[in-house]
């Protein structure tokens, strides 16, 4: 309870006013709508938190974890992703500025952590956008068997390499992003676990690589909010306020956890996590 305690003293001023904006803009909405507090919302809200603390704090699961969820519940694919896009969009950035904030990476102009991000943004805008018409020639559960079979390598990979640091190449970075926005296009989920493992292995610290991905994810969901869009696909209310206000309220939460984390410690996380998600990814394909 004291470590609880602790934890939530440190989250500073700008932090605590996003909290109450949130919960605020959250509460508006209601009145404005005449909504009353249903189990389902709340839970909806939850939900929508801790998938996105887990994201925000390790670079990856809330889409790979909240898609079939919510699937399972009725919900349908075309109301469902182009909403987990828009609220990844917006908690992207929002993660992405915190993290900076918390001092877990740095966004300051011209700095090393800023120019990956933004090689990383342009590969994933290009793989988003190119990556879906590809994708449809490839047989869906074939790509979706390598994918989970490259993130669980990944993950054993950190693992046994976490003391050791690697070259750092600008165009796998690029091939990185692709790869992994070709993922996100084609199943919504999966580009946290290779975006987030492979900085690791490409010798960027692991606090770094979580801030990164947030910030490249954004641009990655912006570009496919558009394209949704642009095919006609809107959002649904009573599923966009829920899902946008968990995930945005998780976000200072996220980057306090990842400041206090050990190094070490993250790397292990991050690696044991990513393990799970490509084997899930494999296991969802085989059976």
């Amino acid at each position: 309870m004291n470590r609880v305690l602790f934890f939530v003293s440190t989250i500073n001023r700008k932090k605590q006013l996003w909290i109450i904006a949130i919960a605020g803009l959250y509460l508006l909405t209601k009145i404005i709508r005449g909504d009353g507090f249903s189990p389902a919302e709340l839970g909806l809200i939850t939900l929508c938190f801790f998938c996105e603390l887990m994201d925000s704090s390790l670079g990856m699961g809330y889409g790979t974890t909240l898609t079939p969820v919510l699937l399972a519940f009725g919900f349908q694919p075309l109301e469902l992703v182009p909403t987990i896009l828009l609220s990844e969009f917006l908690s992207g950035f929002a993660s992405s500025y915190f993290h900076h904030e918390s001092g877990n990476v740095d966004f300051s102009r011209r700095s090393r952590d800023s120019r990956i991000a933004l090689l990383l943004a342009l590969g994933s805008v290009v793989g988003v956008s190119v990556g879906v018409s590809i994708a449809v020639e490839i047989p869906a559960h074939v790509l979706k068997l390598f994918i989970g079979i490259i993130i669980t390598s990944a993950g054993i990979s950190i693992w046994i390499l976490q003391n050791h640091v690697l070259a750092y190449r600008t165009w796998k970075m690029f091939a990185l992003a692709t790869v992994a926005s070709f993922n996100k296009a084609l199943s919504g989920g999966g580009y946290g676990p290779l975006m987030t493992s492979g900085q690791i292995l490409s010798g960027i610290k692991g606090k770094s690589s979580v801030g990164i991905t947030s910030f490249a994810e954004g641009f990655t969901c912006l570009v496919g909010v558009i394209l949704f869009l642009g095919k006609g696909h809107g959002f649904t209310l009573d599923l966009l306020i829920p899902v946008i206000t968990g995930a945005l309220l998780s976000v200072p939460f996220s980057t306090e956890f990842v400041k206090h984390i050990n190094e070490s410690t993250l790397k292990k996380t991050i690696a044991v996590l990513t393990v799970i998600m490509g084997l899930f990814t494999i296991i969802k394909v085989l059976i």
